[in-house]
């Protein structure tokens, strides 16, 4: 409907346009700079006049997103069902923008201005999306540590160009409009594009520098959490930032029911749950690095004795190794990155307490008992020994009962005298 209705109204302005051409030598089917960029005005000024021509340029801005999104998609090489909704959240964010500013009531001219100021606004939100395609992409990549270069190109290139869009759409911008609310709200969602772009970019490189020495890297987990954080608290920031941006273009520019309620909707999921997200994860990292550094650590000789790997990682203990209240030992990064999920042992499921005093009975991965340095009369030996020991003398108390039942049945049918027949008179 509405490219049918476009194509009509085009026809009919290039006929008009023709029709009072006073240049002979201008070819019938070219028309001059001037007139062609008084055509698209006039064209986009009409296609957004009502709700319903909004709701038809929304529906071809959702094609358009969507094979966008289908093409990057296939250019990074992802499969990820969940990334091909760029054609469903372009022409909601684009609709409610519509709604929110009041776009098919405005002049014309109001209109033309407005409608850019909102298509920036969407362009930079089709960029995050983006982002958000990417980065699960990268990160897949450095962990896996391929090292095939046709694989890691698209996915660069395109963290690139998400890195240099926003800065070019800024120095733009800033060139040809003065400072105001919109404009800051387009430099701040372009700043934090960009420090989102080389949040990923660093985390890439670290899972990188990893799989390039092949060693494990006790610290990398830290890092990537510090360089997370760090992203994390600048987009929570950027996020107050915009919610005060947009509480005083309500207040004093534009206050309409659908911004108060968008701005609702944003302190909610932009601000509320952020902060409580964050600082859960932070609490539950504090516990589990708190809980790691309460347990017993083994290291030179006593860690060469245990001669085994990791239950987590299948890795050797090459420096330390940490032994759980149920006596089963893992390197400290594997079981702390394994208690920021849950807090039981991987082996046996028990609790990993801090206050948990050391079962005896327990074994653990290799039914070996560390010694205790501090127990000089404690003999370094294998756990199962004394459990092979225990079963040998009950092995041998089960033989000697057996014997002793055998014997007793033997003497009691020794004892007992046999029954004359019925014939023995």
């Amino acid at each position: 409907f509405w490219l049918s209705r476009l194509a009509i109204q085009a026809a009919m302005l290039l006929y008009v346009i023709k029709a009072t051409e006073t240049d002979p030598s201008m070819k019938f089917y070219a028309i001059s700079w001037d007139n062609f960029w008084e055509l698209l005005c006039s064209l986009i000024i009409s296609g957004c006049d009502s709700t319903l021509t909004v709701l038809g340029m929304s529906a071809v801005i959702s094609s358009v997103a969507h094979y966008l999104g289908l093409g990057i998609l296939a250019f990074i090489g992802s499969t990820d069902e969940d990334d091909r909704r760029l054609g469903f959240v372009a022409p909601v964010l684009f609709f409610i923008l519509a709604l929110q500013t009041g776009l098919s009531g405005l002049k014309p001219e109001e209109r033309l201005v407005r409608l850019s100021r909102n298509m920036c606004l969407l362009l930079t939100a089709v960029l995050l999306f983006i982002l958000g395609m990417t980065d699960p992409v990268l990160m897949s990549l450095s962990a896996s540590h391929v090292s095939s270069l046709r694989r890691h190109f698209p996915v660069l290139f395109v963290s690139a160009c998400l890195f240099l869009l926003p800065i070019l759409l800024s120095y733009v911008l800033w060139h040809h409009y003065a400072l105001n609310t919109w404009l800051f709200a387009v430099t701040a969602f372009c700043v934090e594009l960009c420090l989102k772009v080389i949040v990923s970019i660093t985390v890439y490189v670290l899972f990188m520098i990893d799989g390039y020495y092949n060693v494990l890297w006790e610290k990398l987990d830290d890092y990537v959490y510090y360089v997370r954080s760090s992203g994390n608290i600048i987009e929570f920031i950027f996020g107050v930032i915009m919610f005060g941006n947009g509480a005083y273009t309500m207040v004093f520019e534009s206050g309409s029911k659908i911004r108060a309620c968008m701005m609702c909707l944003h302190a909610y999921f932009n601000i509320y749950l952020q902060a409580k997200n964050g600082w859960k994860t932070f609490i539950n990292r504090r516990m589990a690095v708190k809980k790691i550094n309460s347990l017993p650590e083994v290291k030179g000789e006593r860690l060469q004795d245990i001669d085994d790997v990791c239950a987590i990682c299948y890795h050797e203990f090459t420096t330390s190794a940490r032994i759980t209240p149920c006596n089963h030992y893992f390197h400290a990064l594997c079981l702390r990155k394994w208690l920021y999920i849950q807090e039981t042992c991987p082996m046996c499921h028990q609790k990993v307490d801090i206050d948990e005093k050391e079962n005896p009975n327990l074994s653990n991965n290799n039914a070996f008992v560390v010694p205790d340095e501090n127990d000089p009369d404690e003999n370094p030996a294998w756990g199962g020994g004394g459990g092979e020991a225990a079963a040998a003398e009950e092995l041998n108390d089960e033989s000697t009962e057996s014997e002793e039942e055998t014997e007793s049945s033997t003497q009691s049918s020794a004892t007992v005298p046999e029954q004359p027949s019925e014939h023995q008179s």
